[in-house]
């Protein structure tokens, strides 16, 4: 009996954690039903906006089906008798991610009703997988009917009541919430809205709208693998579609287009976006239909999909808020400036005086895949979703549960401010030393500074340590198949370049002093280490500025800091080096990195401490900081890579 339970048990955990369909980088489903979402989970309260006055609330359209939505309300709202336009929005995220009360959809429409001075009501639907499509039009048509409702002394909502003019309300959405609006114009064209007074007469904006087609226009025929992934998701996203051809992902297509019930449309595009061409053809074509409207057209050139939201105190977002808001609100087309800069890390971040944050550098992602030219696999994982820590997998080609390999914990760098897991530099760096070290590698994503200042960054880390640990024999527990099937606990790694070096000593340093187990941690590899101190060392007193920005760099990350002397930084000065707990350590460095010194200065430390393990260190002539990751196929960068490996499988050789 027990022994036909344990069977049953084993079944059921291989069946939950088996793959059924991957729909990176969005979500993904396993056989046993678990959705699992790779991004826009993290959600924020309504608030009262302190620099602008906006208020938020969170309201309840049909609790039968769990709609919802977030209104917004400027401070300077007019008197009951001069009402305001309204604006209802739907969120983007392929169908599958974000909500209304994602932190990047509060702020972007928090600055929209200050700067616009409008009511927003953003719709929070049921998404795919659990729900495929129709059902988040069905649910967009119960918000704007909802909305509707209150045009004619009904509904129950004080603020929709007070403060909107119904004859100029407006629908609009980002990516597949573009899709939504334009659907629901299209329904508002052919449907009676319940016989309410309600005019879609303002019109309608679609921010980089998710549509497709099943024969590649324009430039997309230069890259079919995108083609075949956008394909996917449809489909994956509405079961029932009869393909990309559909009208509702293909509006070209639609013999009803020129029955859009709005007489002005905009459509922004991003020239870099897979999707733009898409925007285009709509605009065209809506023009030819015989629609009875206006379109307009803005494409921001040298942007990615969705970039305003991602950053969105950059010139160009602001351009595309300020488009927008004359598209809106004419009287309110003044020109949008940044709010004042507090705090400046040159070619890092930008803090501004609202608290908003923008970072210089390090924010594209890429998705996880198959390396084509080494067979290296890789996909995304939620470590602790409570508070948004995550990681990549990467496992070679050769992997297989019979013959287990090392694993290296890898935690990127960036200042501890930018840069990500997802990061493009870093998946090519990590699928070629997966490959060339035959290694299984975990990419730590932790959460960055200024919004969660360091020690955060070390808790995450640690977090992540410990999940990795909790798929060892001895604890039994953990569901990641890759660290269950391919993963020798008696040979883990843990490394890192610039702050990512810097975490992985301080792991290695907790990992002397606590509990972690199931795991041997047999090394560490520093890759240009982010270590430095109160006094200058070598050549660091030859150029003060470069020494006041790392300074300047280290106390911005870290407030609660006691110093450039803080162990944290400067680990020469920690009575608990010897402590370290590993048995070897890989220190890189390169000739002409400011760091460089520091580097040096660890390892003479370490090796005079008392520690009992064995410290290498490898020096690269004529190459500056994180050089590897910027010029990865250069002779040094290759000579750097086979040094790294060699090192991670000295024992396995």
């Amino acid at each position: 009996f027990i022994l036909c339970y344990s069977f049953i048990f084993f079944a059921m955990a291989s069946q939950a954690s088996e793959v059924a369909n991957d729909a990176s980088p969005f979500v993904r489903v396993y056989k046993d039903g678990t959705v699992e979402r790779l991004q826009g989970t993290e959600i924020v309260p309504p608030s009262i906006d302190p620099q602008t006055g906006v208020q938020s609330k969170d309201v309840v359209i049909a609790p039968e089906t769990g709609v919802s939505a977030r209104l917004y309300m400027p401070k300077t709202t007019n008197p009951p008798d001069i009402k305001l336009p309204l604006l209802v929005y739907y969120h983007g995220g392929a169908f599958f991610v974000q909500t209304a009360f994602s932190p990047t959809y509060q702020h972007f429409l928090n600055s929209l009703v200050a700067e616009a001075n409008i009511i927003v009501v953003s719709v929070d639907y049921r998404r795919a997988p659990e729900h495929p499509l129709p059902v988040a039009y069905d649910d967009s048509w119960a918000a704007l009917k909802w909305v509707a409702s209150h045009s004619n002394g009904g509904g129950d909502e004080v603020w929709l009541k007070d403060h909107v003019d119904f004859e100029r309300l407006f629908i609009a959405g980002d990516s597949a919430g573009a899709n939504i609006a334009h659907n629901m114009a299209m329904r508002v064209g052919s449907e009676e809205l319940d016989g309410v007074n309600v005019k879609l007469g303002g019109g309608l904006v679609l921010i980089h709208p998710y549509f497709w087609g099943k024969d590649p226009i324009g430039a997309e025929a230069a890259d079919m693998d995108t083609r075949a992934h956008v394909d996917k998701l449809w489909r994956f996203a509405c079961p029932w579609t009869s393909g990309s051809d559909d009208p509702l992902i293909n509006p070209a297509m639609d013999p009803k287009l020129s029955r859009l019930g709005c007489t002005r449309v905009l459509v922004c595009v991003a020239e870099i976006d897979v999707l733009r061409e898409r925007g285009w053809d709509y605009y065209e074509k809506l023009g030819k239909s015989g629609w009875e409207g206006v379109v307009e057209i803005m494409e921001t050139e040298g942007e990615k999909h969705v970039f305003h939201l991602d950053n969105p105190n950059c010139e160009k977002a602001m351009d595309v808020l300020k488009r927008v808001i004359s598209f809106i609100n004419p009287d309110k087309a003044h020109p949008i400036t940044p709010s004042e800069v507090v705090q400046e890390i040159p070619k890092f971040i930008r803090v501004y005086k609202d608290g908003r944050v923008e970072r210089l550098g390090g924010t594209d992602i890429v998705p996880p895949s198959i390396n084509p030219e080494t067979g290296v696999q890789s996909k995304d994982a939620v470590i602790a979703p409570e508070i948004g820590v995550s990681a990549r997998l990467y496992v070679p080609k050769t992997a297989n549960s019979d013959q287990k390999l090392p694993l290296l914990v890898y935690f990127h760098g960036g200042g501890f401010c930018i840069e990500t897991a997802f990061s493009p530099v870093y998946h090519h760096y990590l699928n070629a030393l997966a490959a060339e070290a035959n290694v299984v590698v975990v990419s730590v994503d932790y959460r960055r500074a200024p919004e969660h200042p360091l020690p955060l960054a070390y808790d995450d880390s640690w977090v992540a340590l410990k999940w990795v640990a909790s798929h060892s024999h001895s604890t039994g527990g953990g569901h990641e198949v890759w660290l269950k099937d391919y993963v020798d606990f008696e040979s883990v790694f843990l490394g890192g370049d610039s702050a990512g070096a810097n975490i992985a000593h301080n792991m290695a340093i907790r990992v002397g002093s606590e509990e972690l187990d199931g795991v041997k941690l047999a090394g560490i590899v520093l890759v240009h280490p982010y270590f430095w101190g109160k006094e200058p060392i070598g050549a660091e007193a030859a150029d003060m500025n470069k020494k006041g920005f790392v300074d300047n760099l280290w106390v911005f990350v870290c407030p609660s800091t006691s110093g450039l002397d803080d162990p944290l930084i400067n680990p020469v000065v920690d009575p608990k080096l010897s402590r370290l707990g590993c048995s070897k350590v890989l220190v890189c460095v390169a000739e002409k990195d400011v760091l460089r010194d520091r580097g040096w200065y660890y390892h003479e430390a370490l090796g005079k401490s008392g520690w009992g393990g064995v410290a290498e260190i490898m020096e690269v002539k004529g190459e500056d900081h994180v050089f590897h990751l910027f010029n990865p196929t250069c002779e040094n960068a290759v000579t750097f890579l086979k040094r790294v490996a060699s090192f991670l499988n000295h024992d396995n050789a």
